[in-house]
């Protein structure tokens, strides 16, 4: 039966996956302490949370998919992040979706750097098509995650102009979901990207396992060169209602 969480520990034993990472990163960061956040648990492998309106779902063969499809009626929402192996199981037939891969290459023993011009990480990501919402909900969130060690950002620089950029976006427990990769467009094909996800997953790949979400299917080959492998599909699904 869905309760809402009141702890960390009942999140704690979810199975490996980047929802995990998200879910618990952001239980993390916020708890139950703001009105925009809400954390609920139906058993040891399966929880859901929703942050500004949009819906989390870690679940597995063992889910009571029954009472997550009565439960996504009544409560409202923007989007559900997903596997997409779950989503005919709750009734859905129309989302994006897209490869999940996961860190196989090396793991070294390097260091991340702190960096704190937000702003120009956020004008990168908006040329590059990542739809962020305002600057200052961007630089609220983002923060909070990193100030709570939920989230990490690592940036290169050419002649002090910010040309790459990519961040740990989610950081659980034992899982870590690794995304806003970006490059600015004259300097893309450099390998100023690929180096900043290959640092990030070698760093986290240590102690903890690393994934990504594509979002184009052309995207996986380069990911596959940044020592990832195809370890599923995620989904993502719109609120049509």
């Amino acid at each position: 039966m869905l309760e809402s969480v009141r702890d960390f520990s009942q999140l704690s034993s979810l199975e490996s996956s980047p929802y995990t990472a998200k879910i618990q990163a952001l239980f993390n960061t916020y708890g139950n302490k703001f009105q925009f956040a809400d954390f609920w648990v139906q058993s040891l492998d399966t929880a859901v949370c929703r942050v500004d309106g949009n819906l989390t779902i870690e679940c597995s063969e063992k889910t009571d998919y029954d009472e997550i499809k009565h439960f996504l009626n009544y409560i409202p929402y923007n989007t559900i992040s997903i596997d997409e192996k779950y989503c005919r199981i709750l009734g859905f037939d129309k989302y994006l979706s897209s490869f999940l891969v996961k860190y196989c290459g090396d793991s070294l023993n390097i260091s991340i750097e702190p960096y704190d011009n937000y702003k120009c990480v956020y004008n990168l990501l908006i040329s590059s098509g990542f739809e962020l919402g305002d600057y200052s909900s961007f630089l609220a969130d983002f923060v909070s995650r990193i100030n709570a060690g939920c989230a990490a950002l690592t940036s290169y620089y050419n002649d002090s102009v910010l040309v790459a950029t990519a961040s740990a976006l989610f950081i659980g427990k034992n899982d870590v979901l690794l995304g806003a990769v970006a490059t600015e467009k004259n300097q893309r094909g450099r390998g100023y990207a690929s180096e900043l996800v290959k640092s990030l997953a070698s760093y986290y790949g240590r102690e903890k396992n690393v994934y990504l979400f594509c979002r184009e299917d052309s995207l996986a080959e380069f990911y596959e060169k940044c020592g990832f492998c195809i370890a599923g599909r995620w989904a993502q699904i719109l609120n049509g209602k």
